[in-house]
């Protein structure tokens, strides 16, 4: 448990200091000053620090210690840490630098061993520590000076930067954001985000957790607690790191493409978790999911506001990020018109002018609410017309709170605005600055009220009855010293699956290709079957179009000479019947070393590396899941129908799925790339596919 970290009994601070300016002052002050438990001093050079005695070991420490801090040089960590076992304590936070992040490596190691065998839990190393305001327990060094700790509240926050730590609680202090718990890990060394993201999920008092991580170390486990969590709560995850310094060389497409941070974005995106673009995204949600009492009930929109110009940009914003307001029923803009005068506009946004005065808000509101209630409400107030009774808004906007109304305030402006936005902020009323803000709210929202999964997603499915068959064309093709499939022996393995190909067969002479083209009918396309050869058409080695056996028997001619030219081996000539397609898909599918299997979905064709229009998530797949990726790639374009052609949508979900299920069933299998899966009205086939295996 990490009750220890949060509520401990007792706590030792090491190498606490009363030096000014010092990272252990400013933690011995912080413990001090919030923590009500008993708290020992410790220091090599022993005296008095703030009046108190300084013991120069915690083995001279005459009691139980429960929670260690140790902000010694990191050379003396590993002493340390060995001593506060000793004396039995359960947890401890190391707020020294100079580990991993510098290159010492060893030291985490003889950290690890000394934890393991006192059983220590241990956070950091390279952290800023952790706040409990029900404890009440600062374990921060960060000066009180310079930076707000928020009142308490329902907000939990997990951080892997420090500083960046440090910066969510400054902000959220001056918005008026309560905190609950903070914890920084650091290294993490020990105790893991995943770890703490459960622990907040179990606490009754944390209704909103706010997480920042650079990096996926800690892999599925991670999401899969981001996933567990948002199920009970709502989670907004800000994440850093996601440029691509590099990319590796890789001989299937889906290798190419899979950079790391579009991979964890479509995870994130299938656990279903509030993605933060940026800090004021993460801070604007952090506001409104803490400060509501009660959810929309639907994602609908609508404005209202007393400036056209911050109704069009808040609109334009919105849309910008896929939120579309919703057209006012017939019903209820007749009801408003005969609140309005007729110069005022009754759309979306309700128009009513800087000539608007208060109890015109009120009557407004109050009909979207009696009659359209339940979605999403943006009140636009720019409080620098003369009309505004500033004192009147305030009170009504109270009252809307305490009534439980699911709105928003968005108010810009200098000084004058800004100070109505801070007495709005302090009564627990999420305010937006500008439309940016108030867009990144909207989403915040929206992503909690329309959570289409209704359970969680089976992570651990049963294997399909086919595997023991996919075993075999996986040995086989071990057996012959090959890491990747040929192609038929690729599509025998998709088939299992119940994934469709074209009708074909593999001839090893001319009159075998005869035989097979006769069996198959007219028109074919005839392919080299190569252990030499990954991208076939970059050879010439596939030939389309053969209507006859005569173009059969040259086409098969020329590829032999092509083989022998080139001095590749062959292993026969795959005959395919012809399918021309309406579109193409291409479907893909990777072992993350970190993510496990991951499954890739976007536009077919020679230019989806060039074009890189392509979605992640993590196998195994729901339907859902794969007809969200669908849709946010230009294939979503196609669901609605573009001049006479309509997706399947579901069709193509559901082989999206069987090649999620075929990726999670076999994990000797490292890469699949179906390019393309052509579909031609309800047929869909997979017309070329390479599979790459492990050695072992």
């Amino acid at each position: 448990m990490l009750d220890v970290f949060f509520n401990p009994s007792s706590i030792a601070i090491i190498g606490a200091s009363d030096k000014p300016g010092s990272l252990g002052r400013g933690l011995t002050i912080n413990v001090l000053s919030s923590f009500r438990g008993k708290v020992y001093l410790v220091n090599v050079k022993g005296g008095t620090i703030l009046g108190l005695p300084v013991y120069r070991s915690i083995k001279e420490v005459n009691d139980t210690v429960d929670l260690a801090l140790i902000i010694t040089p990191s050379h003396a960590v590993p002493e340390v840490l060995e001593e506060s076992g000793s004396i039995g304590v359960r947890g401890a936070i190391i707020y020294s630098g100079g580990f991993r992040e510098a290159g010492r490596e060893d030291l985490e190691v003889e950290i690890e061993k000394i934890a393991r065998k006192y059983s220590i839990r241990v956070l950091g190393p390279n952290c800023v520590g952790v706040i409990d305001n029900d404890t009440p327990l600062n374990a921060t060094f960060t000066s009180l000076d310079r930076q707000g700790i928020p009142k308490p509240g329902v907000v939990s926050i997990i951080s892997q930067s420090g500083a960046l730590g440090s910066l969510i609680l400054d902000l959220m202090s001056e918005r008026f954001i309560g905190l609950r718990r903070f914890a920084s890990v650091g290294n993490s060394l020990d105790v893991k985000i995943w770890e703490i993201i459960e622990y907040y999920t179990r606490d009754t008092k944390t209704s909103v957790i706010g997480v920042y991580f650079e990096s996926i170390g800690e892999g599925r486990r991670l999401i899969e607690s981001l996933e567990r969590a948002q199920r009970i709560k709502p989670v907004i995850v800000l994440r850093g790191g996601v440029t691509e310094a590099g990319s590796r060389a890789a001989l299937t497409h889906v290798a190419a493409l899979a950079k790391s941070h579009r991979v964890v974005y479509g995870a994130l995106k299938q656990a279903r978790v509030v993605i933060a673009n940026n800090m004021s995204d993460f801070i604007s949600a952090l506001e409104v999911l803490s400060k509501l009492k009660n959810r929309p009930a639907r994602d609908d929109i609508i404005i209202v506001t007393n400036s056209g110009g911050m109704g069009v940009l808040l609109s334009d914003s919105l849309e910008n990020r896929g939120l579309r307001v919703k057209v006012l029923s017939r019903e209820l803009a007749e009801r408003l018109r005969l609140k309005i005068p007729p110069y005022m506009s009754i759309g979306n946004p309700i128009d009513l002018s800087g000539a608007a005065p208060t109890d015109l808000y009120r009557q407004v509101v109050d009909e979207i609410i009696r009659g359209d209630g339940g979605g999403i409400l943006i009140i636009v107030n720019q409080p620098q017309t003369i009309a505004m009774d500033t004192e009147k808004f305030i009170e009504y906007i109270a009252e809307l709170r305490d009534e439980g109304v699911p709105f928003i305030v968005l108010m810009s402006g200098g000084s004058y605005a800004k100070n109505i936005a801070l007495t709005l902020r302090s009564m627990n009323i999420p305010v937006a600055s500008d439309p940016l803000e108030a867009t990144s709210m909207v989403y915040a929202l929206k992503t909690v009220t329309s959570k289409s999964r209704e359970s969680l997603r089976d992570t651990q499915p049963p294997v399909s009855e086919y595997r023991r068959i996919a075993v075999g064309i996986i040995e086989n093709t071990r057996l012959h010293g090959r890491s990747f499939m040929l192609e038929h022996e690729a599509k025998e393995l998709v088939k299992l699956y119940n994934l469709d190909t074209p009708r074909g067969g593999v001839a090893k002479s001319l009159d075998e290709a005869l035989l097979v083209a006769d069996r198959i009918g007219y028109p074919l396309v005839a392919k080299i079957i190569s252990p030499d050869v990954t991208h076939k058409s970059d050879i010439g080695g596939v030939i389309i179009g053969l209507d006859s056996r005569d173009e059969v028997r040259i086409a098969y001619e020329q590829l032999e000479a092509k083989t022998r030219k080139l001095n590749i081996r062959l292993e026969g000539i795959l005959l395919e019947e012809m399918f021309k397609p309406q579109v193409e898909v291409a479907i893909g599918a990777f072992r993350d070393n970190l993510l496990g299997p991951v499954v890739m979905v976007g536009l077919g064709g020679f230019y989806i590396e060039l074009l890189g229009d392509v979605s992640f998530r993590l196998s195994p797949l729901t339907i859902d899941d794969a007809i969200e990726m669908v849709m946010e790639t230009s294939l979503g374009k196609l669901v609605e129908g573009y001049r006479g052609l309509k997706l399947d949508i579901n069709n193509l979900a559901l082989n999206i799925c069987k090649v999620s299920k075929l990726m999670y069933d076999n994990p000797e299998i490292l890469e699949l790339d179906i390019n393309p899966l052509a579909i031609r009205g309800d047929e869909m086939k997979v017309l070329d596919v390479k599979v790459k295996i492990s050695e072992i």
